[in-house]
């Protein structure tokens, strides 16, 4: 008997065959069943239309849709979310892995959580056959994502499930091409929906060596600072054109770690939050802190970092400091525990940074 799906599950694909197949069955090996998964094929050369045939004959809850000509990845999602008949929307990417419980858990996590519009989730990544944590000690709240959007894209793509009618109402940007996520998740903010992240480890997410090219950086770069100007000219000020190399390279790529600089851009944004008060004041310190710890990561000085520091209230310090040891602790168990449920054990790393070793079929 059909049932209309809970979650419609959206997917573009273009020439994916080397992962496509783990992909897909790892949507079709989910606790929750109460899912319809849309691939469109956006005009594959490879022997990925045979694949989807395959897999779509398995499964009729698989349903597959070419593109007549290449259409690229926000104008294809979009196609993609007119077709859902789902409650929720999940975003699926052709080379990532869902742990078998992703759906069942965002599913409850939204459900429990009505008045957030999109949810993302934890993840472990896989690259040449290593599995690690994504990261750990990050703020999951609203205010805290509206405050780090200003700063960084806190929300995997691959990993987000969101109520369609706010999917379908906003859509992504088709004329961008490689930032449609950050570009939807600021208007996300702008329209006032709520936006968390779930703490759970519910995907593993593949890095490719060649993943960003020099020419998709550059262009990547042009679009980052077009999407910005616009969030920050909507809660703070339009940024200046003098601002956007440092924004650009030391705050958001965080290659240019001049302290100077940086503590420039702090004054400014909280100065400029200060008349409007669009951020959470601590919200707004710790997407700041954030940049200072991957600044601390990449081997600044000890002195430019005691510099820096100096931008912080010292009861913001003493507050932050061992509650971020504390999420990390937190995060890496929970990463353990993720990573145990798939037949993973940690073969290295730290408990707040746990890296796994992968299994044979997972190798690349």
């Amino acid at each position: 008997m059909h049932t209309v799906p809970e979650i419609s599950v959206i997917m573009s694909v273009y020439n994916g065959e080397d992962y496509l197949e783990e992909a897909v069955e790892s949507v079709m090996a989910q606790t929750f069943s109460a899912w319809e998964l849309i691939i469109i094929n956006d005009c594959s050369t490879d022997k990925t239309p045979e694949i989807l045939q395959r897999l779509a004959e398995k499964d009729a809850r698989i349903k597959v849709h070419t593109n007549e000509t290449n259409l690229r990845l926000p104008t294809s999602l979009n196609k993609a979310i007119s077709f859902a008949q789902g409650k929720y929307v999940a975003r699926m990417d052709a080379d990532d892995i869902c742990l078998p419980n992703r759906l069942e858990a965002q599913f409850a996590f939204m459900e429990q959580h009505p008045e957030v519009a999109l949810s993302s989730c934890r993840f472990m990544t896989l690259k040449n056959g290593v599995i690690a944590s994504g990261g750990c000690g990050g703020k999951c709240d609203n205010a805290s994502i509206r405050a780090l959007l200003l700063v960084t894209n806190p929300i995997l793509h691959p990993g987000i499930i969101a109520k369609t009618e706010v999917m379908r109402e906003l859509g992504y940007d088709t004329t961008l091409t490689c930032t449609e996520d950050l570009e939807l998740w600021t208007r996300f903010a702008m329209h006032g929906h709520k936006m968390e992240i779930q703490p759970q480890y519910l995907m593993l997410y593949r890095l490719h060596d060649k993943q960003i090219t020099e020419t998709t950086k550059e262009r990547q770069r042009r679009e980052v600072v077009g999407i910005q100007k616009k969030y920050y000219g909507k809660f703070l000020s339009c940024m200046e054109e003098s601002q956007e190399d440092f924004y650009i390279n030391g705050i958001y790529f965080r290659d240019n770690k001049d302290i100077r600089l940086f503590c420039d851009f702090c004054r400014y944004m909280k100065a400029e939050n200060k008349k409007t008060k669009a951020f959470d004041q601590q919200a707004l310190s710790y997407a700041l802190f954030e940049i200072l710890a991957e600044y601390k990561r990449r081997g600044i000085k000890k002195a430019e970092l005691v510099k820096a520091m100096l931008q912080f209230d010292i009861a913001f310090l003493l507050k932050e400091l061992p509650e971020r040891k504390k999420r990390a602790r937190e995060d890496g168990q929970r990463c353990i525990e993720a990573a145990k449920s798939i037949g993973l054990a940690p073969c290295g790393g730290t408990p707040e940074f746990p890296v796994f070793q992968s299994s044979a079929d997972r190798s690349e």
